[in-house]
């Protein structure tokens, strides 16, 4: 058994895995931890393609991330976007994890079509963004658009798949409520926020969209807050 404690960080689906690296990062800093980060997972964006993935692919995932979590004695889980849904799926399951975190979790079948549309309505008319966030932007909307049909449909079985996981999440939680969110609405975080419902439940409501991580403005406070949270157990 591992004396360090062990953090597990599940990125979303469509992107490379970059958002996540500064909290890695940050986290990485403390002596008590061992971070664990997948660097592929099912939902992700490989090259220039976007692989099937069906929700046996997402179960296997969490097996096998539960098979490294046994051996750890204290065990910290953080979900971005639809890593979020896995991070609930992995906590309703494995009952020794100190702290849960969820960043701009998706639990519901978003309006993809709506999300593209307000997605590029920020590229093209947000003087706000970074150059780093129209590079991402416009690349995230380029790869989305090719998506074939049933990739999103596999994608949509998958969440009402972790439907019935929630209620069986009881832990420490925090989740990071992203008040532009573009495909987050903040009905799905009242929803959760009811769904755990174990009286330690802590909303951290930031100015910023989506894909908050490539926000200058705002991921460092975010980093810091998740850290804190994390160490606080």
């Amino acid at each position: 058994m591992m004396e360090k404690e062990l953090v597990v960080i599940i990125n979303g689906a469509g992107t490379n895995g970059m958002e996540l690296k500064s909290l890695q990062k940050e986290l990485e800093k403390n002596e008590k931890f061992f971070v664990y980060y997948p660097g592929f997972m099912p939902g992700v964006f490989v090259g220039d393609h976007f692989p099937k993935s069906t929700t046996r692919d997402f179960v296997r995932f969490a097996d096998e991330t539960i098979e490294i979590m046994d051996n750890f004695k204290k065990v910290h889980l953080i979900g971005y976007s639809l890593g979020a849904s896995t991070a609930m799926i992995i906590a309703a399951r494995y009952k020794n994890i100190e702290n849960l975190v969820l960043i701009a979790p998706i639990v519901k079948n978003p309006n993809y079509s709506k999300f593209l549309r307000g997605l590029s309505y920020s590229l093209a008319y947000d003087k706000s963004l970074t150059r780093v966030q129209k590079i991402f932007y416009s690349e995230f909307v380029r790869r989305f658009i090719k998506v074939p049909k049933y990739h999103v449909w596999h994608l949509q079985r998958y969440l009402m798949f972790t439907r019935k996981y929630l209620k069986k999440v009881k832990n420490r939680t925090l989740i990071i409520e992203t008040l532009k969110d573009e495909i987050v609405k903040r009905s799905s975080i009242d929803f959760l926020e009811k769904v755990i419902n174990n009286g330690s439940v802590e909303r951290y409501p930031v100015d910023s969209s989506h894909f908050l991580l490539f926000d200058r403005n705002v991921r460092n406070q975010v980093v810091e807050k998740v850290a804190r949270f994390v160490e606080e157990a």
